[in-house]
C-alpha cells in the first residue's frame, strides 16, 4: 500500500488543483454555477487515476474520506475557503461540494472493495463528475443561467455513454444506467423537481444501483 502513495499525492493534488482554479474563476467574476464545475471536472480526473493507478480500494476510499472532512472542516470553520465550488461562494445553503467526495466512500466500498468491480465504482462516479460538469457548461452557454434544458441532459447522455463504452462491460449496462444518471441530474438538485436530493450523491448512488441491480438479474457482473 504505501508502494502506492506517490499515485495517491499526485491524485489528490489533482483534485487540490481543481479547487484552487474553481477559487481564481470564481474570484474573476465567473458565474458560481460554472467555476464548480472545473472542481468537477478534476474530482472525476482524480477518480479515474484512482481505477487506473491504485490496486485496491484503500486509498481511494482514504482520500475520498479526507476531501470530505477537509471540505467539512472549512464549510463550518471558513467557508470561503473553497467558495469555487462550495461555501460562501453559493447562493443556497447547501453542502454540495462535501456530498462530492462524500458519496465516492460507500461506491469505492461496494463497487471496489466488495464486489471487486473497480471501473464500475469509477463510471458511476464519472457520470457525476463529469457528466454533470458538461451538462452545466452547456447549460450556461445555451441558456445564460442555471436552468434545467434538454440540450445540456442531451450532452451529458453522450459523456456517460462514452465512459460506459470506455470502462463499462457489458455496455448496454452502463448504456442503461447513463440514462438513469441523466433522468436522476434532471430530477435533482438546485432547479430540480426534487431539491432535496443532491445531485452530487444522487447520480452515483441511482446509477450504481442500477448497474448492480441488471448485473444480478443478468448474471453479467
Amino acid at each position: 500500500m504505501l508502494s502506492e502513495l506517490p499515485y495517491a499525492i499526485v491524485t489528490a493534488g489533482v483534485a487540490l488543483a481543481g479547487l484552487w482554479i474553481s477559487n481564481i474563476l470564481f474570484d474573476l467574476g465567473v458565474p458560481h454555477y460554472v467555476s464548480r464545475k472545473v472542481g468537477h471536472s478534476a474530482g472525476g480526473t482524480a477518480f479515474l487515476m484512482c481505477g487506473l493507478l491504485l490496486s485496491s480500494s484503500a486509498w481511494p476510499i482514504i482520500l475520498a474520506t479526507g476531501f470530505t472532512v477537509m471540505l467539512a472542516v472549512a464549510r463550518l470553520t471558513e467557508p470561503g475557503t473553497f467558495r469555487g465550488v462550495g461555501g460562501s461562494g453559493r447562493e443556497k445553503n447547501t453542502i454540495a461540494e462535501i456530498w462530492f467526495p462524500l458519496v465516492a466512500v460507500p461506491v469505492f466500498a461496494i463497487a471496489w472493495g466488495w464486489l471487486e468491480l473497480p471501473l464500475v465504482a469509477v463510471t458511476c462516479l464519472l457520470f457525476m463528475a463529469w457528466g454533470d460538469c458538461i451538462t452545466g457548461l452547456v447549460r450556461f452557454k445555451v441558456y445564460g443561467r442555471q436552468v434545467k434544458g434538454i440540450w445540456g441532459s442531451f450532452a451529458m447522455l453522450l459523456v456517460c455513454l462514452a465512459v460506459s463504452g470506455a470502462f463499462m462491460s457489458p455496455f448496454w449496462i452502463g448504456a442503461v444506467a447513463s440514462g438513469v444518471a441523466v433522468l436522476t441530474e434532471w430530477a435533482a438538485g438546485d432547479v430540480g423537481l426534487l431539491r432535496w436530493a443532491d445531485d452530487n450523491w444522487a447520480i452515483p448512488v441511482t446509477s450504481l444501483a442500477t448497474t448492480l441491480v441488471l448485473g444480478r438479474v443478468t448474471g453479467l457482473l
